[in-house]
């Protein structure tokens, strides 16, 4: 074959897959752009959820420096309330050693302090002398109601001569509670 004839092949077959290139990127093309939709979406809502974690970090963040305040604040009045109690038990010590005709004024609130510990004994020894009077009244009562007081209805229509299924009925309570209470009732009696 002559050099002639295979430039001309290859001439032509080079045209051949030109044109059909063009076409084959055409048909991808819709693919592509999908791809490419997918992608920026995917971006975006990356985007976005890097922004909420940002934000959620900083919110956590915060709300630790609150906690950090409202502990030191905590610790501040815990200090203080510890000191003026120092202060009352150092005050409380020093008017035992004075002699008692004699109440400096900076002792005040310790005898305050001692007036509220004085009525708050009195209170509870009160409640306890109240309790002790109700335990009493109640031990003088009958320790308990019989069980044909409690369930008063149910003997009236057992007494009538009516059925456990109709007591049951009628009063609302379950067959086998009737009839345990009717035997429960024989044995207080018995």
């Amino acid at each position: 074959m002559s050099p002639w004839i295979i430039i001309v092949i290859l001439g032509a077959c080079a045209i051949a897959y030109a044109l059909i290139m063009p076409k084959k990127n055409k048909v991808q093309e819709p693919g592509h752009h999908l791809v490419q939709e997918m992608e920026s979406t995917l971006e975006h809502y990356m985007a976005e959820i890097e922004n909420d974690n940002d934000a959620l970090i900083q919110r956590v963040a915060e709300m630790k420096g609150e906690a950090t305040a409202a502990d030191q604040r905590m610790q501040s009045q815990l200090q203080e309330l510890q000191r003026r109690l120092d202060q009352l038990e150092e005050s409380k010590t020093t008017e035992t050693d004075i002699p008692s005709n004699i109440i400096p004024l900076h002792s005040a609130s310790g005898l305050q302090a001692q007036a509220l510990v004085d009525s708050v004994r009195a209170d509870s020894a009160q409640q306890v002398s109240e309790a002790e009077q109700q335990a009493a009244e109640q031990e003088s009562k009958p320790a308990r109601e019989s069980i044909k007081d409690r369930y008063a209805e149910l003997f009236n229509l057992y007494a009538e001569g009516k059925s456990v299924d109709a007591i049951a009925k009628q009063t609302g309570i379950q067959r086998g509670e009737v009839q345990l209470i009717l035997q429960l009732a024989e044995r207080e009696e018995s």
